[in-house]
């Protein structure tokens, strides 16, 4: 709608006006309930926001809305430490 509303210069509002008077469906907002807890599934198996989210075709944002909406925690930017002393053997 921003870039619809930039191209025509009008305000985004008046888009979404137009589109409802046409008749046309909204965008339900927010990811469904099943995207969600496999973006929370996913990022706990050790993905990257940007993995998460290139998997399911969503945004990073809202790879991040739906594994905090699980009530997953985002971990801190960069290079994660390893754990050192533990052998598979």
């Amino acid at each position: 709608m921003t870039e619809l509303a930039s191209r025509f210069g009008v305000h985004r509002g008046t888009i979404s006006v137009m589109v409802r008077r046409a008749g046309l469906p909204g965008r339900s907002p927010g990811l469904p309930e099943q995207t969600r807890r496999e973006a929370a599934q996913l990022y706990a198996e050790g993905l990257t926001l940007p993995q998460v989210a290139a998997r399911l075709g969503i945004s990073n944002d809202g790879a991040r809305a739906g594994i905090i909406a699980c009530g997953g925690t985002i971990r801190p930017r960069g290079r994660q430490p390893q754990l050192v002393g533990l052998s598979s053997s």
